[in-house]
């Protein structure tokens, strides 16, 4: 079952002359400026955002931190390895970046107190109680209620949701679209590939910026470097590129060069335009979810 996007018809595409890597680019911007500009981007932005917040922030997220990751081992076995023998290796080493980057955020879990098994197994248990089907309709309903309103998180698709609902929603849209045969390898990638651009955009001028020296959301080394490894350190000029610089780069440049993707270029953006309204939302939404979420149930 495939699940419903957005009629195309909604969005002004670019030009016909544009490349699709550059028109996920373009799009990774527009949504960064929306969560840049929302309530709770400001607060962490201006470091007026309290502590309990901020972890309530971090415990939210880790659904779409380890939903990516799923996503991603998922949707490789779709790539022709013969074919495409070199696309599935630089897909092989992002995976390897990714596995590290995911032990970063545990490893500020933890230092924040935070029994992040706890979390996994809470999202474990909740999802199982639907099947597929229900988690593609409940999907959808978020997708609409969030094109209607990007603040309501908890529209009550989800039943019960501690967790944002759009947080939700996007795990089990980027698992879709990276076991869906309907799908194809290009839409998911570049699903993927735009979700990391609007975080690189969003770490480098919200994230950091009221993160870093900040004496209660900065314990130590631990607490940053999962940001530090996503975005731009502020005032910070030169130096070596992170890992994820190098392959938003290769990723912008690998769509740019695909004849496929730049035929399927419409269904490739307008389910990426999907994907990134469900992001924006997971952020834009923080102001109620971080102040609803049961945090003291997962500290240590």
């Amino acid at each position: 079952m495939t699940l419903a996007v957005r009629n195309s018809t909604t969005r002004t595409l670019s030009p016909s002359g544009q490349r699709v890597g550059d028109m996920v680019s373009a799009l990774a911007r527009e949504y960064a400026a929306q969560m840049n500009a929302c309530e709770f981007a400001t607060l962490l932005r201006t470091r007026r955002l309290e502590r309990r917040s901020y972890l309530a922030f971090i415990c939210t997220m880790y659904p779409a931190v380890v939903g990516f990751n799923r996503a991603l081992i998922r949707s490789i076995a779709k790539v022709d390895h013969v074919r495409k023998s070199g696309f599935v290796k630089h897909l092989a080493e992002q995976l390897h970046e990714e596995q590290s980057h995911n032990q970063l955020w545990r490893d500020k879990l933890a230092l924040f107190g935070i029994d992040h098994e706890a979390l996994y197994g809470e999202l474990e248990t909740y999802l199982a109680r639907f099947s597929a089907a229900d988690l593609d309709r409940m999907t959808n309903e978020v997708l609409a209620a969030v094109s209607r309103d990007a603040h309501d998180g908890f529209p009550g698709c989800f039943p019960d949701a501690i967790f944002p609902e759009p947080v939700l929603a996007l795990c089990h849209h980027l698992w879709r679209s990276a076991s869906d045969a309907d799908v194809h390898h290009w839409a998911h990638f570049a699903s993927q590939s735009g979700i990391e651009m609007v975080i690189f955009d969003v770490v480098t001028t919200s994230v950091l910026p009221g993160v870093l020296g900040h004496q209660e959301l900065d314990p130590g080394p631990v607490s940053t470097q999962w940001w530090r490894e996503h975005g731009k350190v502020p005032g910070v000029e030169g130096g070596p590129r992170t890992d994820e610089e190098k392959h938003l780069e290769l990723s912008l440049a690998a769509l740019n060069r695909s004849e496929t993707a730049n035929e399927l270029r419409e269904a490739v953006v307008d389910r990426v335009d999907s994907a990134m309204r469900l992001f924006a939302a997971s952020l834009i939404c923080q102001d109620v979810a971080s102040t609803r979420f049961p945090l003291d149930r997962f500290l240590k």
